[in-house]
């Protein structure tokens, strides 16, 4: 899943740092199974270290991210079925998250690529 700030921050928006659990997928598969559902349930997030996806390429799908949550909300819409924008906030924080769902699977992603993207496809 890609989350997005919307284009429109709030001139008040604070961003918090914080550590990220970092999953190792070199380690035995079990530890790794474990590892994701604790980070899964208390943060929701994890960053992914060893898991072989050349840097190029994680390049390319950040810029065809940014590319893609730059255009407006109507291209977006017919371009992708699995888009979304949802209001967030609660006590009144506000704000808006915009997403694109992508199933796991080589082939699904290499077609929504193509439709999403004017770039070349090099996965």
């Amino acid at each position: 899943m890609v989350v997005v700030a919307a284009p429109n921050s709030i001139q008040t928006e604070k961003i918090v740092s914080i550590n990220l659990p970092t999953i190792d997928l070199s380690k035995e598969r079990t530890t790794v199974a474990k590892l994701i559902v604790k980070a899964s349930e208390e943060f929701g997030f994890f960053n992914v270290i060893n898991h072989r996806i050349p840097q190029h390429i994680i390049d390319n799908m950040e810029e065809a991210g940014f590319e893609f949550f730059a255009k407006p909300a109507s291209q977006k819409a017919k371009l992708a079925s699995n888009y979304g924008c949802k209001r967030i906030g609660f006590n009144g924080d506000v704000g808006e998250v915009e997403y694109l769902l992508l199933n796991g699977s080589d082939s699904h992603i290499a077609k929504l690529s193509t439709t999403i993207s004017n770039g070349p496809s090099d996965f």
